[in-house]
Parts: C-alpha cells; sequence; structure tokens
C-alpha cells in the first residue's frame, strides 16, 4: 500500500471521525434543548397551576383546546378532563343573555386571526354566575399562519359586583344628593360650588346655574367666613377629617338665613384633599325658636317685661361693677300695687291683667334707656337703676313713679286708680349677693306698706334687724302652741242697761319662754300670713266655750255668761270649719246660743255669699256673730242689711273721740241707729270714762267693754270676777 493510499485512508477516517463528532455535538445539543424544553414546560405547567387566572391553548384549526390550567375547574366548576373531551362545553356555559355576543367575537377573531377580548358570564352546574374575562392573542408558525391562540380568563366576579355596587351607589348619592330635603353642595378646595342640590338653591333663592358661578365666600354672613375657611383649612391639612357649626349665608333677596353647616373633606386615591362634601340645614325658623324660648325664659308672658331671672342676672352684673369699681353706685326699687286685689276681684282678671300691662309701660317711660323695669310676678316689679351719682336719683326716680300712678287709667271704659309702696335699696350697703339687696328692698317695700302705703322709703338695717326678729318669732311660734305657752285672756263685756256682766271675749296671749308676753299686734299677723291663725283660732274656740260651760255650771245663781271669739278669714276659708264648731260644741257641752262669733267687715266683703252661706248654717245652731271694729274697714253701710248678723261692735277709735260736752259723737249716734233699725244690738268698745259710758247709756247703746270695767283677764281673775257679781 502507498503511502497515498495511506494517506487518503488517514483522511476518510478523520473525515468519518469528525462526521461522527459532529453526531455526537448535535445530539447533545438536541438532548440539552430537550431538556431545557422539559423544564420550562415544567415551570409553565407550575405557573399555570398555580395562578388564579385560567390559562388555555386552542388549536386555530380545529377548535381543539391542546390546554387547560386547572384553575378552569374553579372557576367554571367543570373539570379540565371534560372540557378536553367536549370542547364546546366552554361556549354551552356563557350565559344566555351573553351568549350571543361572545360567541360571535370568538368566531370573528378565529377567522381573522386577531387578538380579542371579551367579559361575559357563565352559569356554572350549581346555578351560581361568574363573570370572566376572557382575553387570547394568536400564535403563527414559521409560515405566518395562526396555528392556535393562546389566552387568559380571570374571575372577575367580584370586581364587577363593585362596579356594580359603586354604580347602585353613585346613583344613591345622586338621587339621595338631588333628592334630599336639606340643602347639599360639592365645593372645591377653594371654596367654589361644583354642584349644588335643589334643596340649597330653594332655601338661598337662587337657581343651580346662579350658585354655581358663586362661591362660599360671596354668600356667607361676613361675620362667619374666617371661622369657615380656618375650619377648611384644618381639613387640607389633614389634621381634622369633617366639622360642623352654625353659619349665617345671605340669601338673594338679602335675608339673612341661619344654618347648620357639616363639611366632610374627599381624598382622592393618594389621600391628596379632593374637594369637600357639604351639608346645609336650614335652622331659621329653630333659631328663631330659641331665640323665642330664650326671650320667653327671660320675660314676663304678660307684660314682655324682663322677669325675675334676667332681672338677677343684670343685678349681678351690677353688683360686680359695683364691687370692682370704688365709687360705682346702683339701686334696686321693689314696687308693690296697692289693693290691686280690689281691682280684680271688683273688674275681673282680664281687666287687671291689662292694668299691670299699662303700668309696666309707665314705669318704664319712668327710668332711663339703660334701667331696667322687671315683674315679679303677680302685682310686684322691680328697678334696676343702673349708675346713678346718688340716693337722690333713687329717691327722684321713686317719686316720678308715684306721679305717673296718680293719672288715672282708662280700661275697657273702667277709670282705674292705683298707688305703690315702694322699698329702695342702694349699693353702698357692700352687698355680696344680688338675692340680698332685693330682698333688703322687699323689706323696704313692705315697711312703706305698713306705714300707710303709696309711699316709699329706703332700706336701713334696722328694717333687716326687725325682719331677723320677726323671722325668730314666726320660727318660735310655730312650736308655741305645743309647747302650751299660749293662754286665753278674758276681755269682759258688761251690759249697759243693767249695769252688770252679761259675758266676755276672748283674747290669745303669748308667753314666751325667755322674751315674756308678746303682745297681739306683734304675733297675730304673723299667725295670719302663715296660716298658724287657724290652729290658733280652733285652740282659742275650745278653750273659751270650756271655760263658758264651766263657768255656767260653777255659778248657776249668775245671769249665764256669753262667750264671743274672733274668727279669722283664713279659719272661713277652711271646708272644715262648720264641722270643727260643731265638735268643740259638743265635747264641751256649751249651747250654741251661748257663743258669739265676731268676724271683720273685711271678711264678710271679700266672701260675701261664702261667709254668707256660712253663717246661716252656724245660726241654725243658735250661734251669734257680730261685726268686729265697724267702720275701720269697708264702707259697707249699703252692705249691712244682706249681712245675717245680730251685733256690731264699735271700734274704740269712735268711742275714744267722745267728749263730755257731747262732741265728735255723730258717728257713733249713728252707727247706733242703723243698728237698731237693722234689729241688731251694739256694743261699744274701748270705754275708759264715766263720761263716754253715759253718752253711750243716753244712745240706748246695749253693751260695753274697755278698762273703765276691766282689763283683760286670766282665767282665775275672770272666774274670781263672776263670783264677785260686779255692779256698774
Amino acid at each position: 500500500m502507498s503511502d497515498r493510499e495511506i494517506v487518503e485512508i488517514v483522511q476518510q477516517q478523520n473525515s468519518l471521525l469528525n462526521r461522527i463528532e459532529a453526531v455526537l455535538a448535535e445530539n447533545q445539543r438536541l438532548r440539552t434543548e430537550l431538556q431545557e424544553l422539559k423544564e420550562r414546560e415544567e415551570r409553565f405547567r407550575q405557573i399555570a397551576e398555580n395562578v388564579r387566572e385560567v390559562f388555555f391553548v386552542i388549536s386555530a384549526k380545529t377548535d381543539e383546546i391542546l390546554y387547560i390550567s386547572p384553575t378552569y375547574e374553579t372557576v367554571w366548576g367543570r373539570s379540565c378532563q371534560s372540557l378536553y373531551e367536549d370542547p364546546q362545553s366552554w361556549l354551552l356555559a356563557i350565559h344566555p343573555e351573553d351568549s350571543y355576543k361572545a360567541i360571535a367575537t370568538i368566531e370573528t377573531q378565529f377567522r381573522t386571526g386577531d387578538d380579542f377580548e371579551e367579559e361575559y358570564r357563565i352559569i356554572r352546574p350549581d346555578k351560581s354566575i361568574c363573570w370572566v374575562r376572557v382575553r387570547a392573542f394568536p400564535v403563527r408558525d414559521v409560515m405566518g399562519k395562526v396555528n392556535r391562540f393562546v389566552g387568559i380568563a380571570e374571575d372577575i366576579t367580584k370586581r364587577r359586583e363593585a362596579e356594580e355596587a359603586l354604580k347602585k351607589s353613585e346613583e344613591q348619592f345622586r338621587l339621595t344628593f338631588e333628592m334630599a330635603p336639606i340643602g347639599m353642595a360639592i365645593s372645591s378646595l377653594k371654596g367654589r360650588f361644583k354642584r349644588v342640590n335643589q334643596a340649597l338653591c330653594d332655601a338661598l333663592g337662587y337657581t343651580q346655574k346662579e350658585l354655581l358661578e358663586l362661591s362660599f365666600a360671596q354668600i356667607s354672613h361676613p361675620e362667619d367666613l374666617q371661622i369657615h375657611r380656618s375650619l377648611e383649612q384644618q381639613l387640607i391639612k389633614g389634621k381634622e377629617s369633617d366639622f360642623q357649626i352654625e353659619k349665617r349665608f345671605i340669601a338673594k333677596n338679602g335675608r339673612i338665613v341661619d344654618t347648620l353647616l357639616k363639611v366632610l373633606v374627599v381624598l382622592d386615591a393618594d389621600d391628596r384633599p379632593l374637594h369637600f362634601n357639604n351639608q346645609i340645614v336650614d335652622i331659621t325658623e329653630r333659631k328663631y325658636m330659641e331665640q323665642q324660648l330664650l326671650h320667653d325664659a327671660l320675660h314676663d308672658a304678660l307684660t314682655g317685661l324682663p322677669n325675675r331671672a334676667l332681672f338677677m342676672d343684670r343685678l349681678e352684673q351690677q353688683l360686680k361693677k359695683s364691687q370692682n369699681q370704688k365709687d360705682y353706685l346702683f339701686a334696686v326699687l321693689f314696687l308693690d300695687l296697692d289693693r290691686f286685689k280690689v281691682v280684680n276681684d271688683s273688674v275681673g282678671h282680664l281687666v287687671g291683667d291689662k292694668l299691670l300691662i299699662e303700668i309696666g309701660r309707665r314705669l318704664e317711660g319712668s327710668i332711663a334707656p339703660t334701667d331696667t323695669v322687671a315683674r315679679l310676678g303677680g302685682d310686684e316689679f322691680t328697678i334696676l337703676l343702673e349708675n346713678i351719682a346718688s340716693k337722690s336719683e333713687a329717691t327722684l326716680v321713686a317719686e316720678s313713679i308715684y306721679q305717673t300712678l296718680t293719672f288715672p287709667f282708662n280700661i275697657e271704659g273702667y277709670e282705674l286708680f292705683t298707688t305703690a309702696s315702694i322699698g329702695i335699696a342702694l349699693s353702698s350697703q357692700g352687698y355680696k349677693k344680688p338675692e340680698d339687696i332685693l330682698r333688703d328692698a322687699d323689706l323696704t317695700m313692705y315697711s312703706a306698706k305698713e306705714q300707710g302705703k303709696a309711699r316709699y322709703e329706703i332700706f336701713d338695717n334696722s328694717l333687716r334687724d326687725r325682719a331677723v326678729k320677726r323671722l325668730e318669732l314666726e320660727t318660735d311660734l310655730r312650736r308655741a302652741l305645743e309647747r302650751g305657752e299660749f293662754e286665753v285672756y278674758y276681755q269682759p263685756i258688761t251690759s249697759l242697761r243693767l249695769g252688770i256682766l252679761s259675758g266676755f271675749e276672748a283674747l290669745a296671749r303669748w308667753n314666751h319662754p325667755t322674751k315674756g308676753r308678746i303682745k297681739p299686734d306683734n304675733f297675730i299677723p304673723i299667725c295670719e300670713e302663715t296660716g298658724l291663725i287657724v290652729p290658733l283660732g280652733n285652740w282659742l274656740l275650745q278653750q273659751a266655750c270650756q271655760a263658758a260651760k264651766d263657768w255656767q255650771l260653777k255659778y248657776p245663781e249668775h245671769p249665764t255668761i256669753r262667750m264671743s271669739v274672733n274668727l279669722s278669714g283664713q279659719q272661713f276659708r277652711e271646708p272644715q270649719l262648720i264641722e270643727e264648731i260643731d265638735r268643740i260644741l259638743e265635747e264641751t257641752g256649751l249651747e250654741g246660743k251661748f257663743l258669739k262669733l265676731e268676724i271683720t267687715e273685711s271678711i264678710l266683703i271679700d266672701n260675701l255669699e261664702t261667709v254668707t252661706d256660712i253663717i246661716l248654717t252656724l245660726r241654725k245652731r243658735q250661734i251669734q256673730f257680730s261685726i268686729d271694729d265697724f267702720g275701720t274697714g269697708y264702707s259697707s253701710l249699703s252692705y249691712l242689711n244682706r249681712f245675717p248678723v245680730d251685733t256690731i261692735k264699735i271700734d274704740r277709735s269712735f268711742v275714744s273721740q267722745m267728749q263730755a260736752n257731747g262732741e265728735n259723737s255723730a258717728i257713733v249716734k249713728a252707727i247706733v241707729i242703723l243698728a237698731h233699725m237693722l234689729k241688731m244690738d251694739v256694743i261699744a268698745e274701748g270705754i275708759e270714762t264715766t263720761s263716754q259710758l253715759a253718752q253711750l247709756r243716753l244712745l240706748e247703746c246695749e253693751y260695753g267693754q274697755g278698762f273703765f270695767f276691766s282689763r283683760p283677764l286670766n282665767h282665775q281673775q275672770a272666774e274670781a270676777l263672776i263670783a264677785s257679781l260686779p255692779q256698774w
């Protein structure tokens, strides 16, 4: 074998080896690519099987399902195998209302080879509805032809439900916004209106178009704008999420509209302020009602004047001012009309109310605009005089009031006159509390009334001292009866014709354990005011009747003793009065004909019909009645013949004026003659001299009592007098 042949053989072998190496290298490359492909397929499978979306591959030629990810079973509610076996089941699951459009889209895109996207509903085997979003794109071969579609289907049920809910919410918001009975507006961060409803337009008198061209600043009350903008800035800075204030707007016609404004800041997706939602409630009527209620709470309903609450508030302000300013002086006047009850009782409460209104107007005309007139109730008024120079200013006002009240009031055809008692208290007394100065003005007013009415007085400390003593006396009075501190004294009543003792008038006396004997004038008025006169009067009647019966039994030879007892107006108003008198007569055994009850003219006049009925009822028990202190109360001659009474007692003030020469006895004579004409007998009080006794006997006055015969006697002294058979 030649070298050439050997070389050729070697070359052939090398070429073969090269080809073998190339085949082996290609084989290795193919194996590597196959492994990489398997790895990619595995990664794709893992991804496809672990995501929420459904991955699918469909043959463009045969519509065969080449691949479907396991998520299909969760979304469609069907197995993947069922889809492989019946690819049409995909389309058959589409909701009937969506199928036509969905299938048309799929067929069109498959034919044209374009990308497509569609949203539709599918019906699961359990009849539940699921919304899906299907997106697919074509995959082309080396020739550029579409051989399959690769796509993703995702469950968008929650998104669609959220969108539907949002849509409904937006619609609901729109309806709520438009139909709301309160004003609503959406405004920019700079305060311009972006949207308004009809209720707001109605409240402010603008059209929607007009309001949308305006801003909050242009329709806000100037005094309220700054606080509004300040609070909005707090929302913009994120310091607050909303606020609510009362705010005034200016309506188109210039009217002020009170509102309750609530503002909420709306944020965008990045939590940045977007705009404001405003709720605007018209509270104009409510504010008016509140102001009216406040006015009513601080003013008298009848006169429209400040009431006690407002007066005390202003008084407290003045008191603080006087405490802070050394020389500051003010005064309080407490005014009470004299005998106002007579007006109500005679012409009626309607006229009385109108009189109070007119008096209030006159009082306002008597003071400076800075001063205050208030009605505390009933016929009581107070006046606050601010910043006066001296007490003479206060007295000048009091005199002015006195003068203005002297002119008649013409009301409902009646010409009425009235006067007032006025108490004045000055701040110079160093008061700490407003109620103290009002109390002292009240005390002073009562002092003026006690001194004769139609006058004024200025407070001094003696009045307060008297008031304290009176309060102490009232407190002691409430315990005096149960402690047995009262005692009955008996004032002898004498027959002037026979000169012998005919009976007694029972009188209550108070023996105070520390203050000694208290005068009746000091405690009887307190009993009248507090109602204690009723139990005291019943006790006195019981004691007097028992004493009369005891003396009748003990001294049968003496002319039968009669007992006179005073009855108060309050006792007459007690519904059990008759039963109480019956009980006392039964317990004591005293016959009614030996009891005489004394009443005043005022009791008869004030309660004519009621008192008359009671008197007639008691007269059936043979109880007699007398009018006490006749002539000192009312001019009651015209009523006298209507009163079913037996006796008239002439007041001591008339008897004391009778002189030895017979002068000044005309009134006594007239009373005696009148009484006799009306078949009544007469008792003269306060007989102290033989001259008075002689004149009364000449006038044929039947009975008398007074110091000439005897002072009031205690029980033992009275009994001794009976036993002595006195003769005058």
